[in-house]
């Protein structure tokens, strides 16, 4: 008898338009094919993999190609989150609104560097109590909307006037939203949370990102946010950070 153990499970999305992904992807797993096994709700199954680091690569049409590493301890189920971002030949909508953002610093700013961007979505997840910084990863928050939209599990880009930072928010369950980290700023009652995807800089300090309708974009980038209202069609902003880290 083959004995099966769960080592890993992904969960595959457009990075679009965060609908679930199921079937139709090419896995590689350490450079050799992979045929997966697939779970309706978009969950990819990883079976008896050595611990280790193992490394995954997901290739499907109308999308970039994606890679993710996959750090394998004994006894330990691997969670992951794949947004698969739009490439060649993405039907993207009439009403897209594409954004170039080019980011300078009092310090230079090297390609790679992870620039944050999001919108809210057609659900508001705000947090729904003080003092968060004593409640270790486990965190009261409301949603204002349909919670089934939410990105969970997802990053998420929480600002105000104490600062910003992103936040990995592994579930959400009866009001109990459970951290992979606890916060590290005081933020206050009713702060919102924008879910937010990261695209690397290239060597121009460039990143571009495309949003289902227009509105307001936020940002963030070396421990500073800021954000833009943005319309149908292409436009640009320069980001001059200040105070960056």
């Amino acid at each position: 008898m083959i004995r099966r153990q769960v080592s890993a499970v992904v969960l595959l999305r457009d990075g679009f338009t965060g609908r679930v992904l199921t079937g139709g992807t090419v896995c590689r797993l350490d450079g050799q094919p992979l045929r997966p096994l697939w779970k309706p709700e978009g969950y990819l199954i990883l079976e008896n993999l050595v611990p280790g680091s193992h490394r995954l690569e997901l290739l499907r049409g109308g999308f970039c190609p994606a890679e993710l590493t996959l750090e394998i301890r004994e006894g330990t189920l691997r969670e992951e989150t794949v947004d698969l971002q739009p490439g060649p030949g993405y039907p993207f909508p009439p009403e897209t609104a594409t954004l170039t953002v080019q980011v300078r610093g009092k310090k230079a700013v090297p390609a790679g560097e992870l620039l944050w961007l999001g919108m809210p979505g057609d659900a508001a997840l705000r947090l729904a109590q003080d003092k968060c910084l004593e409640a270790g990863t486990s965190v009261r928050l409301f949603c204002q909307g349909p919670q089934i939209r939410l990105p969970v599990p997802g990053r998420f880009l929480v600002a105000g006037p104490k600062g910003a930072e992103i936040v990995v928010l592994r579930s959400l369950r009866d009001g109990i939203g459970q951290l992979e980290a606890p916060l590290t700023l005081p933020h206050g009652r009713g702060t919102e949370w924008i879910p937010v995807q990261c695209q690397p800089l290239d060597d121009t300090g460039c990143a571009v990102m495309r949003f289902r309708h227009p509105g307001t974009v936020s940002m963030f980038c070396r421990g500073v946010w800021t954000k833009t209202p943005i319309e149908r069609g292409e436009q640009e902003f320069l980001w001059k950070l200040e105070g960056d880290h």
